[in-house]
């Protein structure tokens, strides 16, 4: 009798480990469809990082610094990308230093597609609080009229859930010729308050986050008050911005 219920428990453990290699079987399946139909919306973010540091009022020298990023195309030519990704917190990194003064310009800006072709662009808007920004391509670029990226659709509230599996897709730098990547990570907190956020692991920073059905959550970030910790900014407070970075991206045209 003990062999006979031995054998029944092998069977159903056996079982129960081939569905859950089937389930993880689909969950990959799931995250090549996105990360192939998501990819060409993902664009790399060069630019160059210039610092002027003074020490009690006295120059101390200048730096310049390659900076990259990546940016998921919200619109026709314009880029929501993390703010701190191009531009890094430069006092929080080297502390409280009293008399030390830093003072940083963000120039050279580009975005890369994933030919490796890059386009000429510029810093539109940002808002600290939320850790966005948006960058617009120059219209006034070379090669502007060459430019071509589909946006992902911002236009719904996508709500995940505890333990949920998240996809990442992400744009490696022109070293890696700006091949895509993919990253999978999980919730695995939610914060509801003041504003709703999705803590997850795997998913480095600044990069759209989609659904296992391919639907867009909302972009890694780091905000002003919980340190570079990368969390998923849905996409709601995306759209309150994208508005006001169209305008100021109109104004690129005149």
């Amino acid at each position: 009798m003990k062999l006979k219920k031995s054998i029944h428990w092998g069977v159903a453990a056996g079982l129960m480990l081939a569905n859950v290699s089937l389930v993880q079987a689909d969950i990959k399946e799931d995250a090549r469809k996105v990360f192939a139909d998501q990819a060409p919306s993902v664009l790399g973010v060069r630019g160059v990082l210039k610092v002027s540091i003074t020490m009690n009022g006295q120059p101390g020298g200048n730096q310049e610094k390659e900076l990259w990023s990546n940016g998921v195309v919200v619109a026709d030519g314009l880029v929501a990308v993390a703010y701190r990704t191009i531009k890094p917190d430069l006092a929080a990194n080297v502390g409280n230093r009293p008399g030390l003064k830093l003072e940083s310009e963000l120039s050279e800006l580009k975005l890369i597609d994933a030919s490796g072709e890059d386009y000429d662009a510029k810093l539109v808007l940002h808002d600290e609080d939320l850790g966005l920004a948006f960058v617009a391509l120059n219209p006034e670029g070379d090669k502007a009229a060459d430019f071509k990226a589909s946006a992902v659709d911002c236009s719904k509230d996508v709500e995940v859930l505890h333990l949920d599996e998240l996809i990442g897709v992400g744009r490696m730098s022109e070293k890696l010729r700006s091949e895509a990547q993919v990253n999978m990570g999980r919730v695995s907190a939610i914060v509801k308050r003041p504003r709703l956020l999705y803590i997850q692991q795997g998913i480095s920073m600044s990069k759209p986050v989609f659904t296992q059905k391919g639907e867009f959550v909302g972009l890694t970030v780091a905000l002003k008050n919980t340190g570079p910790v990368p969390v998923v900014l849905p996409a709601k407070y995306m759209r309150k911005l994208i508005d006001q970075a169209k305008e100021k991206q109109a104004e690129l045209k005149k």
